[in-house]
């Protein structure tokens, strides 16, 4: 007998009352949290869209560097629909940011533009997400969420979501609570998982043609990149997701 065929069989015993307690929805009374279903569980928690999110960058800090591009593989929990959203730098944002800024009638470079469009495409992607998942996601010294905050303040752009308009989850965390893997790795859970995909190798002279120049080429070398991660933590999501939480950080 599995626990749920054990809660199902205990469902009406006075004694299970408090592990079983039916949840209220208003005035409609719903089945017990433990036996909802993923999607009733989200519903509850008015989770109807979830964007698994994954940016790509010149390096690791926001104020000496940029981001390069941006992916998220969207699920409609509902419908159990999917789509991939994203954009990227190209040459016409280097060329923006060579030019600047005005000021007193003279145009000054400002290398911080390069990535001004695509922070706003983002902030534009995740207007209707309900919550946000990543690996290595959120939280002191995480590097996506943290990031992307920067460089909007870096660049001045108005519209991230305010506390407790989106909750974020971490596939890097949620992995390191329930499993002991030799890494938690994307790669290595997903390993685990028998969900893993052989992920792009970012070649040096792509990357630098890419930060450097914003080279087409090189540009979608590493925005390949980007869409495979963002499809393999959405499939690890799915392995994992009836044994944690359901992600409830604001920050």
């Amino acid at each position: 007998m599995t626990r749920k065929d054990f809660l199902i069989e205990n469902e009406k015993n006075k004694d299970w009352k408090k592990t079983l307690r039916p949840q209220k929805d208003g005035k409609e009374i719903l089945k017990p949290y433990p036996l909802m279903t993923m999607r009733e569980k989200y519903m509850y928690n008015n989770i109807y869209k979830i964007g698994y999110l994954d940016i790509e960058t010149s390096g690791l800090t926001a104020n000496f560097d940029f981001m390069v591009s941006w992916c998220m593989y969207v699920r409609d929990v509902r419908t159990g629909k999917t789509e991939l959203r994203g954009d990227k730098i190209n040459p016409k944002d280097f060329e923006v940011a060579r030019k600047g800024t005005k000021k007193d009638g003279k145009w000054t470079p400002d290398a911080d533009l390069v990535d001004k469009r695509i922070l706003e495409s983002l902030l534009k992607a995740i207007s209707d997400i309900d919550c946000l998942i990543g690996h290595w996601f959120i939280g002191k010294h995480r590097h996506d969420i943290p990031f992307v905050r920067s460089r909007i303040a870096i660049n001045k752009i108005s519209g991230f979501p305010k506390h407790k308009m989106v909750r974020y989850g971490d596939t890097q965390k949620l992995g390191s609570l329930i499993h002991r893997l030799s890494s938690n790795g994307l790669a290595m859970i997903g390993d685990a998982y028998g969900v893993s995909t052989k992920k792009t190798q970012i070649k040096s002279k792509h990357w630098k043609n890419a930060c450097m120049f914003g080279n087409k080429e090189s540009v979608d070398y590493i925005y390949h990149h980007n869409i495979k991660d963002v499809i393999l933590t959405y499939k690890i999501h799915k392995c994992m997701e009836e044994y944690v939480p359901i992600p409830a950080i604001y920050a």
